[in-house]
This record gives C-alpha cells, sequence and structure tokens, in this order.
C-alpha cells in the first residue's frame, strides 16, 4: 500500500506511476465509461498493451470494449503514463497534450451549436488563431490552433439537459505549454456555459 499522499504503483507496473491517475477521476471515468479506472487497467493488462502501439490499444478500446473515441486515447495515455512510458501530458511524438471537459446545463444540440457558431466563437475561444478542419453534427469539431497545435472537440449528451464538451489541445510544445492552455481553455468554458445559462 502507498503512503499517505503518494501515488501508488499500477497493477504489474515497473516503474512508480500515477495510480490511479490523478488527470480525470474514477468517478468520471466510470460515467462516461461504465468502468473505473481499475476495469480499464485489467483489460489493458489482459490485452499486454505494452507491447502494442498507442493506435491500436486505443482502436481495441473503442471498438471490442465500446470505449467513446476520446475516451478510447484518455485510457490509453493514462496506462502508459502509469507503466512508466511517459511523462505527465506527453504523447506519442515527444509532444504534449491536454484535457478539459465541462458537464453544461445544456441539451447536446444547442452546446453543439453554440460551441461551433463562428459568429460566436470569439466571445468564449481564448485569444489564438483557429482554423476548423472537420466537425461531425452533435459529435465531434477539430481543427488547428495557434499554427502548430490541434483541437479536438468532443460533444457528450449527459441526460435531461445537460450535456458534456470534452477538449483535447494536442501538439503542444512543452509542459509549460500545457499549464498554460488549461487555464486559458477552463476558463473559456465557463465562458460558454455563462452565455448558453444567459441565452
Amino acid at each position: 500500500m502507498a503512503e499517505k499522499g503518494q501515488a501508488a504503483k499500477a497493477p504489474g507496473a515497473k516503474t512508480q506511476g500515477e495510480w490511479p491517475p490523478t488527470s480525470i477521476s474514477d468517478e468520471k471515468v466510470r460515467a462516461a465509461t461504465g468502468r473505473n479506472w481499475m476495469g480499464w487497467f485489467v483489460i489493458l493488462n489482459r490485452m499486454e498493451a505494452t507491447s502494442l502501439p498507442h493506435k491500436e490499444v486505443a482502436k481495441q478500446l473503442k471498438e471490442k470494449y465500446d470505449a467513446p473515441s476520446w475516451w478510447s486515447q484518455m485510457i490509453a495515455v493514462e496506462y502508459e503514463r502509469a507503466r512508466g512510458g511517459r511523462k505527465k501530458n506527453e504523447r506519442a511524438g515527444g509532444t504534449f497534450a491536454v484535457n478539459v471537459t465541462k458537464v453544461i446545463p445544456a441539451a447536446l444540440p444547442k452546446l453543439y451549436a453554440a460551441a461551433t457558431d463562428p459568429a460566436k466563437r470569439k466571445s468564449w475561444f481564448p485569444p489564438g488563431a483557429f482554423e476548423e478542419s472537420s466537425k461531425t453534427e452533435n459529435k465531434y469539431w477539430r481543427g488547428k490552433w495557434k499554427k502548430t497545435a490541434k483541437l479536438e472537440f468532443g460533444f457528450y449528451a449527459k441526460g435531461g439537459a445537460k450535456s458534456q464538451i470534452a477538449l483535447e489541445i494536442g501538439k503542444l510544445e512543452s509542459a509549460e505549454a500545457v499549464e498554460k492552455e488549461r487555464a486559458a481553455w477552463k476558463k473559456a468554458m465557463e465562458r460558454l456555459e455563462n452565455a448558453l445559462c444567459e441565452g
């Protein structure tokens, strides 16, 4: 058992890692995927995920175990971190990424429409150039951010008049950039929520 205030080792881990992961709570993982961190890590151990490329792990989580696309990536990354394979927020290729999520008291179509509307974007986006690349109504929205980074939004119904916006900012150059983007997007999502509530 880990001492109080210290992270425990993940099952089968050879090196020290966060366990359970602290980036997203056990409760949020279970609510979004139907399993907690332990459930997913058991599956990944049986899959021998450490011997597979990251993309293949995420693909199997989605196709065989019904993990939503965004969550399949997140689960795979946290497993790699806990097994000592990556630094915090590091992704394949040595770049960094950060995830920001928020449940908003608005129906999914309303949230998606407000978030992706070009006319409303300036009212809630942080400063920076965004170039849209693709989107799927009420599901995903992707684009280039500040020339070199990448934004990927996922939208999920949470029941009733609530929905979730989940963002990954990828291809960041450093851990310092991660914290700056995290803070900026947390404030941005608060502005989006306020705009929806006022509207």
